[in-house]
């Protein structure tokens, strides 16, 4: 018996932000982001995920298999900034405003909520960022991997990090990575998902680089991010990271300004890990790293062929099948979640 479960890290397209952002955009300009916009572009069919995302029905359906559940929601990708640069803005208060409306009707089944934010506008993020975790009560921010392009470590997003920092809001960390990044130079796009199964990984993992060596986990300790699919990356290379770390300290020196007063890795053991690789060696490898109080229950639902369900029971079955003692693992279905993003407030 598992009792109740907070999935931290699952997705959604309320209505309004459904309609609008095609609206702004069209399919040409973000569709390559998503296998499931793309799937729906070409068929103009509804997958199961897609269905997940955007019926409240199906939704509860599948929600319904599994008792004591409940959701953290974030919005599906891709971010208002590459769906439609210039509409960033209202792409993102429109999305808040559903969002928070959607915890309070259905606070039984949604826990929370993490804030999306108009990135390629700094300023203008700031300011939705207090307005949706102060006036909208949002739980969270969700942050992509770049900003269309951009390293998160770039001076214009400096301010965001700090107002994040200051208002103690908890951060997502997504992957963004379309089939337009090619794989190899001599091509145009990406093929066979590799820009996806592989890539969103390798984005993540490069972000939280960037995070920590251009120093904005210095700056702002009080910053707790978690990183999706059980922390990308890091974990499993954690040990080659320490080897390449150590065999290039002076270069890495030089590069960095020497801003960096601790050796890297204990920057990186600051993130914070979901479930969402679906295996319960991942959930070993992660907790090995990062300790057991910093792993949250997350299945990226509803992103798979069952419109989430199986992503649910996958990352389930991932916890319950590690090495991770009871008390561990009841941590990490509900109370590590809930002092995250301070649910119980």
């Amino acid at each position: 018996m598992i009792g109740r479960v907070i999935d931290a890290f699952c997705h959604i397209i309320p209505p309004k932000y459904e309609e609008t952002r095609w609206a702004r955009a069209g399919s040409a300009d973000f569709a390559a982001g998503s296998p499931a916009h793309l799937q729906y572009v070409r068929t103009g069919r509804k997958a199961p995920n897609y269905e997940g995302l955007t019926s409240l029905d199906a939704r509860f359906r599948m929600m319904d298999r599994f008792e004591g559940y409940r959701q953290v929601i974030s919005l599906a990708g891709p971010p208002p900034e590459r769906i439609a640069p210039a509409a960033s803005v209202e792409l993102a208060t429109i999305a808040n405003d559903e969002l928070a409306g959607l915890v309070a009707k259905y606070p039984d089944r949604f826990a929370g909520a993490a804030a999306a934010v108009p990135m390629n506008e700094p300023d203008l993020a700031c300011r939705e960022i207090e307005r949706a975790t102060g006036q909208l009560g949002l739980c969270a921010v969700q942050i992509y991997s770049n900003v269309n392009g951009r390293p998160l470590d770039a001076p214009e997003f400096r301010a965001v990090f700090r107002t994040l920092a200051e208002r103690r809001v908890p951060i997502l960390l997504h992957p963004a990575r379309g089939r337009d990044h090619a794989d190899y130079t001599a091509e145009g796009d990406s093929k066979y998902l590799v820009w996806q199964v592989f890539g969103w990984p390798y984005e993540s993992t490069a972000a939280m680089m960037r995070l920590v060596f251009g120093g904005i986990m210095q700056d702002h300790p009080e910053l707790e991010i978690l990183v999706h699919h059980t922390v990308a990356m890091v974990p499993f290379f954690h040990g080659r990271m320490q080897s390449m770390f150590e065999m290039f300290a002076e270069e890495l020196k030089v590069e960095t300004g020497g801003r960096l007063t601790r050796p890297p890795l204990d920057y990186f053991r600051r993130f914070y890990g979901d479930i969402g690789a679906f295996s319960a060696g991942a959930v070993n490898v992660a907790r090995d790293f990062l300790g057991a109080g910093r792993l949250l229950f997350g299945s990226d639902a509803p992103f798979d062929a069952t419109g989430g369900y199986w992503s649910i029971q996958a990352s389930i079955d991932s916890v319950r099948n590690s090495s991770c003692s009871e008390a561990e693992q009841q941590a990490i279905f509900t109370t590590n979640v809930e002092r995250f993003f301070d649910l119980r407030r």
